[in-house]
């Protein structure tokens, strides 16, 4: 598949999925992004590479991205992230704990990967809380 000004796009193809929350609904799929490993809900339904979708569905999205925040943090403690960062123009939102701090896991984790793989293994460990 192509797209304008683009490939592919990752979020239509999901070659590669972590963790799946909730996929019974069609129009699109919750489950742990590639890049925060935070639960992600994607758009899949008709058109699939878009930003704009029906009000009902966005809207019922949104609802089904909070349940699973709610199972993962508990109530009030997440919020709904719906700023489209890496790839830009295939909906997509977060669900991220309150004090969630950006690439923060990253850049801590990528100054072990250069110094120690047992002091990496060790980081990835204490950040797992993320991946529950």
């Amino acid at each position: 598949m192509s797209y304008p000004n683009r490939q592919s796009c990752g979020l239509c193809e999901l070659k590669t999925v972590i963790h799946t929350y909730d996929e019974s609904d069609p129009r699109w799929i919750i489950m742990d992004c590639m890049s925060c490993f935070l639960p992600m809900a994607v758009w899949r339904g008709e058109p699939l590479h878009t930003m704009t979708v029906p009000e009902a569905d966005y809207a019922e999205m949104e609802e089904a991205l909070k349940k699973v925040a709610f199972e993962k943090f508990g109530s009030d403690q997440f919020w709904i992230d719906k700023v489209q960062h890496r790839i830009p123009d295939h909906l997509h939102w977060h669900a991220r704990p309150h004090g969630w701090k950006p690439r923060l896991r990253h850049r801590v984790l990528s100054k072990f990967l250069r110094s120690d793989s047992k002091a990496y293994y060790f980081m990835e460990k204490i950040f797992s809380f993320v991946k529950k």
